[in-house]
């Protein structure tokens, strides 16, 4: 529409209003007013085309699909088929964590039942050292408490040779900034086919962030911290789709079920728990899978995918997995997972021993054999 056409839409809307001049005046003024903020709107856009920020802009969403094109790629292959491709044996690793931002990767090819000690100081800023399984070519997200973030892929992580290791010998792609540590390291190669991150902290509070801001997050090198208190830090993050069950579980022995759909996009807390008690593991479980959790002395509980309610309330207090008189007696947990009959469980103990076991066969003895404390675990999934 012409400047021209606007004036007679003006006239013509005047003649329907009772003869008055400051009425005219005042319609003319909103529709001027109307007219400056859309060239002021245009201004805008002009500069941003002359100045190349939009250009700048494009060429950053171009980058981002660019990237998410290759993880999908390297998630269901180069070819017309969407199903995922099963792991490659000869490609997964083991890394090892802690939270200074150093890591060790062990090949796992040759299907080891040890990978070495690692002496030393274990425990960093109150935290035990955590165990994560990733294909070679993984890329992973590093999540820290202060809810910065950064990526890397497992490859550009150098592989670990012998069988007695030092922290001096870990890399550490990123050292944490002053004030915060490393939480969690996180697999991002789902990205394209995920809906949301979710985000637990140590206080058993929950948030939802849709993926389809996965750009903004990833420019800005910022998730967040996933929690409203400042004495509560970040635990994790994974990648997950509608539908999906999430399940906490805490060193006291309390699981919590949700339902994906129900969680919010601010951070609540979700789980009731005492003051000594805090977050373990967390993660989302299938129907087809099996809950194993594992106490300090290597006692595990198993609970099948329906042993798990879905809690109704915002603040539940969960699922007891032990009784009170085992609690007072000092067990206590130090790591669950959602797990395959015929996947595999590394164990690190307080000695520093890294270990293999099959899962299915830990499950069904109700122990791991370890010659010390448990202090982490992590799940090896079963490969082609």
């Amino acid at each position: 529409m012409t400047f021209n056409d606007k004036i007679d839409e003006w006239i013509k809307e005047a003649e329907t209003r009772p003869a008055s001049a400051l009425t005219i005046l005042k319609l003319v003024a909103n529709r001027l007013r109307d007219l400056t903020e859309r060239n002021e709107q245009l201004l805008a856009e002009n500069l941003a085309l002359q100045d190349g920020t939009r250009v700048q802009d494009y060429q950053k969403r171009i980058v981002h699909l660019e990237r998410q094109l290759d993880m999908l790629k390297r998630q269901v292959g180069d070819g017309s088929s969407l199903a995922a491709l099963p792991v490659e044996a000869e490609s997964l690793n083991l890394l090892v964590y802690n939270a200074q931002g150093q890591v060790f990767r062990f090949a796992l090819q040759d299907n080891p039942k040890t990978l070495g000690r690692i002496s030393g100081e274990l425990v960093s800023d109150g935290e035990f050292p955590r165990l994560l399984a990733v294909p070679a070519h993984e890329e992973l997200l590093l999540l820290f408490t202060s809810g910065r973030v950064s990526t890397l892929r497992a490859e550009d992580i150098p592989l670990i040779q012998g069988d007695s290791f030092t922290w001096e010998m870990a890399a550490q792609p990123d050292e944490p900034h002053a004030g915060e540590i490393l939480a969690a390291l996180m697999p991002l190669s789902r990205l394209p086919l995920a809906d949301f991150f979710l985000q637990a902290s140590r206080r058993g509070f929950v948030k939802k962030t849709l993926t389809s801001l996965a750009q903004s997050i990833l420019d800005n090198h910022y998730l967040g911290r996933g929690t409203t208190q400042k004495s509560d830090q970040p635990f994790d993050a994974l990648l997950c789709q509608k539908g999906e069950r999430y399940v906490l579980v805490t060193y006291e022995g309390r699981l919590l079920g949700l339902e994906v759909d129900d969680l919010t996009y601010s951070a609540e807390e979700r789980i009731r728990i005492s003051a000594t008690d805090y977050v373990i593991a967390a993660f989302t479980l299938q129907p087809e899978q099996t809950i194993l959790c594992v106490t300090q002395n290597g006692k595990v509980i198993q609970r099948e995918a329906g042993f798990v309610e879905v809690a109704k309330s915002a603040a539940s207090r969960g699922q007891a997995l032990i009784s009170p008189s085992r609690l007072e007696q000092g067990v206590r947990f130090i790591g669950a997972a959602a797990m395959k009959e015929t996947d595999k469980v590394a164990a690190l103990d307080a000695e520093g021993q890294l270990t293999v076991y099959e899962a299915g066969q830990a499950a069904s003895a109700g122990t791991f054999q370890a010659g010390a404390a448990l202090l982490s675990i992590g799940v090896i999934p079963a490969t082609a």
